[in-house]
């Protein structure tokens, strides 16, 4: 008795010290109001960046499209030096009085004279100035205009957002390229503000992930960013929530950089609240752990006997046992986190085994469906061929990933699959909802195979 009250005494020290170190952890996680909010600040802060970079944009092209540009690059051969110059210099002048940049150029490509509004800068070498590079990079993407951050020459080398754009004459023909730069300091400065108001780091990054814009200087084009979204096909936000907030990513297709925004939170007193529950629920719960402390041997040596039973060996993945034991096929769910179920199977995988291993189109298929949906809810190994997937998607999200899952297998597997699937209904049996799932899976199969089809109650 004197030991188990040892015991307990142990525990209640640390189930008081975990309470607190638990709620502490709360008050780090974000939740489903400070999602919204940060999508908002998101929204807000990519209106801003893009009102900021898109105006030298506009005023770009529209200087390259100039006809007293072209014009004058056309006949630049029949002036001399010091007339071109003199004009260049007055165009690029007006350019930076009426915007306010801090930098406006223009490049002839048959001279490769470099004019600023300060006059000729340079000849544009790359073999004597690797900086030059920047020129025949940008002809080569071959695009109407570019946007890339980069140290400005002609003004003390202050980091500047330089929009490039190409001079062509009437029938297409390169004729060189113009350009104005926007120095970062007001970005920055813009930037700064909107992280210390609400507590977030925000930085513009290229495909690559390197650093384009960010309010520390020394963080641009030095500084990679990981764990994000990187997708130039998807122009919404995407977000991944992680201990410290939420970090949202968007692709700007004008500008073709990535906004990425990590969120905090700030602590404050009301967040308390949870520290003084969990450590209530403590006292609650040490009320129990001397009958539990007598139950859990018997208890661990009964779940390792059931697990071992409930794990297909072969995949790796969970089977129709631990289904079963967890919530029994004639039960309902004891759950509102599965919002769709999806029934699928090899299409042919008899003639398919035929020809070639069997086990290892399973296994291969098996993998694919973890890497698309181990984080969406429940993979299992229901027999042979087939496969059970519980999912957190609506039907809209569930139907774009089990396509998904149609077209890997077909590109990496060299089979097909085909899915059913099917809305979760809690008022139904959980073998209704199997069969839901079951007949669409069946349905699928006798149009060919390898589609989503949706099942009865959709």
């Amino acid at each position: 008795m004197k030991k188990c009250f040892r015991l307990v005494a142990l525990s209640l020290f640390v189930a008081f010290a975990a309470a607190t170190v638990l709620a502490f952890v709360t008050l780090g996680r974000p939740d489903s109001s400070e999602r919204e909010f940060s999508l908002m600040l998101a929204g807000r802060i990519n209106d801003t960046v893009m009102y900021e970079i898109l105006r030298p944009l506009l005023v770009a092209r529209t200087l390259g499209s100039y006809p007293a540009i072209s014009d004058w690059f056309l006949a630049e051969s029949e002036h001399s030096l010091e007339e071109n110059v003199a004009y260049m210099q007055r165009c690029l002048s007006a350019v930076k009085e009426q915007f306010g940049y801090t930098s406006a150029f223009l490049v002839s490509d048959a001279s490769h004279c470099y004019y600023t509004y300060k006059g000729l800068h340079k000849i544009i070498n790359p073999l004597d100035d690797p900086h030059d590079m920047w020129y025949p990079t940008f002809l080569k993407k071959n695009v109407a205009y570019d946007i890339e951050a980069d140290e400005d020459q002609v003004n003390g080398t202050r980091w500047t957002v330089f929009v490039n754009c190409r001079v062509t004459s009437p029938d297409g023909r390169l004729l060189g390229v113009c350009g104005v730069g926007v120095t970062m300091e007001n970005l920055q400065k813009l930037l700064e503000s909107y992280e210390k108001q609400h507590n977030v780091k925000i930085n513009l990054v290229d495909a690559n992930g390197l650093v384009q814009l960010a309010s520390n200087a020394s963080e641009i084009q030095r500084l990679y960013l990981n764990n994000i979204r990187l997708d130039p096909a998807n122009d919404t936000y995407a977000v991944i929530q992680n201990a410290h907030g939420f970090r949202i990513s968007k692709f700007l297709q004008e500008l073709g950089w990535y906004l990425v925004i990590q969120t905090g939170k700030q602590k404050t007193g009301y967040k308390m609240l949870p520290l003084v529950l969990a450590n209530c629920v403590a006292f609650f719960g040490l009320l129990l752990l001397a009958f539990f402390l007598s139950q859990l041997s018997t208890a661990d040596v009964a779940a390792r006997s059931r697990d071992a039973g409930s794990i297909d060996v072969l995949t790796g993945l969970p089977n129709r046992n631990y289904f079963t034991e967890a919530y029994g096929e004639a039960g309902v769910f004891n759950t509102t986190r599965y919002k769709t179920i999806a029934v699928f199977d090899i299409d042919r995988f008899t003639a398919e085994s035929a020809v070639r291993n069997g086990n290892d189109i399973i296994q291969s298929v098996a993998h694919i469906a973890q890497r698309l949906f181990e984080e969406h809810g429940l993979i299992l190994h229901w027999g042979g061929d087939t496969f059970l997937l519980l999912l957190e998607l609506d039907m809209s999200e569930a139907l774009i990933h089990c396509r998904s899952l149609c077209a890997l297998i077909r590109e990496e597997v060299h089979v097909t699959v085909s899915v059913g699937l099917a809305r979760v209904e809690l008022v139904d049996s959980i073998k209704k909802n199997f069969h839901r799932a079951a007949q669409a899976c069946y349905a699928a199969k006798a149009a060919d195979g390898n589609r989503v089809m949706l099942g009865g109650g959709y």
